[in-house]
């Protein structure tokens, strides 16, 4: 029988649903509203193998098999390498628990355990990671919740825009030209007159290069869709070094062809040699949103270079345009 006792604290009330049954472990969850804790007890009780789930002690399914299951029969991201090196994490630290003993305390305690330097939005990412598991459980399996709802989200701050003076610019470039990988010069020239990610430009290949309209074609960006990116003709140039007329990768590894060059230790070093701090390769692409949009390019326009979706995302460089509207006002209001 199923009883639901509100409980007053100095902030709000919620909801506690206590079910007992002969034979089945006690089952007790809190809800924020009086309607969500009668639909639950209203459900468990409704159905015995719900009820049967929620009490039992053992069902013989760990986490580290229900991710097996799940990379085997459910994901279809773009990026499996990453999603399994975030769910190793939760194998680490409760792998071997059965999934229907899983509860927001171990999802808490999994999230304590990552790196203290990580930022929040990363954390957030390890969540999402085990949320999806566990959606897929519910979905597939009768899994009767996903204890990862019950976890609040860390608060990202993604207003961050550090782009390269002309001086750190021109020190950038000539560390590049200087490094010991010869394409790094390339990498950075057209990421910064692109706005293109770093997965994109990595992926690019040979084949997918016209030199004659001096255009990229990306297969596929972050958001799924393929983009044509404009080529100024020092990337043209640039590339002209190394042109192949082939489909293999231009920025591979030198010692591994077939795969994407790893240039993190060049990268740093690049940064060190040019004496330039606080600067992450992705700011690359926010130094091309800022020259446009100190440039005069609108936030339409400049949303439309990066790729973004919702124009809410291009709004951090509104800043950065106040030239431009002031000598839009002044051009259009002074006669007033």
């Amino acid at each position: 029988m199923a009883s639901i006792q509100k409980i007053t604290t100095s902030k709000k009330a919620v909801y506690r649903v206590q079910i007992r049954k002969k034979g089945i472990k006690p089952i007790s969850r809190v809800f924020a509203t009086k309607k969500l804790a009668v639909q639950f007890a209203q459900r468990v009780e409704s159905n015995r193998q719900i009820l049967e789930a929620f009490g039992q002690a053992n069902t013989g399914l760990v986490l580290k098999d229900l991710v097996n299951s799940y990379f085997d029969k459910s994901y279809k991201g773009k990026r499996p390498k990453e999603q399994r090196w975030k769910l190793q994490h939760w194998i680490n630290v409760i792998g071997d628990k059965d999934i229907y003993q899983v509860t927001k305390a171990d999802i808490s305690l999994g999230l304590s355990a990552l790196p203290g330097h990580f930022s929040n939005a990363t954390i957030n990412r390890f969540k999402a990671a085990i949320s999806s598991v566990f959606t897929y459980a519910c979905r597939e399996l009768d899994l009767p919740d996903n204890p990862v709802r019950h976890i609040p989200s860390k608060p990202e701050n993604n207003l961050r825009v550090r782009y390269l003076s002309n001086d750190e610019r021109s020190r950038l470039f000539q560390a590049c030209k200087s490094s010991r990988w010869s394409k790094l010069y390339l990498l950075v020239l057209t990421a910064i007159t692109t706005g293109a990610r770093r997965g994109e430009l990595l992926g690019l290949r040979w084949n997918s290069i016209d030199f004659d309209r001096q255009t990229a074609y990306v297969i596929t960006t972050k958001n799924g869709q393929p983009k044509v990116l404009p080529l100024v003709g020092s990337v043209i140039n640039e590339m002209g070094v190394f042109k192949k007329h082939d489909n293999t990768l231009i920025f591979n590894s030198e010692i591994k062809p077939d795969r994407e060059m790893c240039f993190t230790k060049v990268w740093k070093s690049a940064l060190s040699d040019a004496d330039i701090t606080d600067f992450r390769f992705h700011d690359l692409r926010h130094t091309t949103a800022s020259y446009l949009a100190q440039s005069g390019a609108s936030l339409l326009e400049i949303a439309d270079v990066l790729g973004h979706k919702q124009i809410s995302v291009t709004k951090r460089y509104a800043h950065l345009c106040i030239d431009h509207k002031q000598n839009l006002i002044n051009n259009v209001m002074s006669d007033l």
